[in-house]
């Protein structure tokens, strides 16, 4: 009996021959982990050669090609990191992603935290390194600070109490925060 011969499409052809590349490149990042694994628990040396290095950029590059979104983000001061909080507040300090992501265009989903009606937002136009918020939330909120230019700033949070909180900075500047 002749078997059956299936025609594809160019892009077809390019969608499989990309998914056996990513299968690919993911089998030989398991292998060398795992001969990695052996060789520091167990001492068992690779009977071939190996390269670990090799096949963590590979792995990543891979995964960094099938990461692509187009959701509008906000830059922030970390390397490698957009954040979207303010897509709805403020759309022309937000930029928008490409099809394809570049190296830094890593999203954190904070549109649903914004969305909750748990979240609080408050807003502080005049600079200071110390702002006290009270929420009203009846709990310890998870806390997002953002500047004027829309960075995501680290300050050391205090709860004072279920109600109301106080974050100190390095510096004074002024932006906003969100709990949820």
């Amino acid at each position: 009996m002749a078997k059956a011969i299936r025609s594809y499409s160019n892009a077809e052809k390019v969608k499989e021959l990309a998914l056996l590349k990513q299968i690919n490149v993911e089998q030989t990042f398991a292998k060398q982990v795992y001969a990695n694994f052996q060789s520091i628990r167990f001492g068992i040396e690779a009977c071939c050669y190996t390269d670990m290095e090799l096949a963590v950029i590979r792995k990543d590059l891979c995964d960094w090609q099938n990461a692509s979104s187009n959701k509008v983000v906000a830059a922030t001061e970390t390397a490698g990191v957009f954040v979207e909080p303010l897509a709805e507040i403020n759309l022309k300090a937000s930029v928008s992603c490409a099809e394809t992501p570049s190296s830094v265009c890593t999203i954190l989903d904070l549109e649903g935290v914004l969305a909750d009606q748990g979240t609080y937002t408050e807003c502080f136009e005049v600079a200071s390194s110390i702002w006290t918020i009270t929420h009203n939330l009846g709990e310890y909120p998870s806390v997002t600070v953002i500047d004027s230019g829309n960075t995501v700033v680290v300050g050391n949070v205090e709860y004072i109490s279920s109600q109301q909180l106080k974050i100190t900075f390095a510096a004074s500047f002024s932006g906003c925060v969100f709990l949820n």
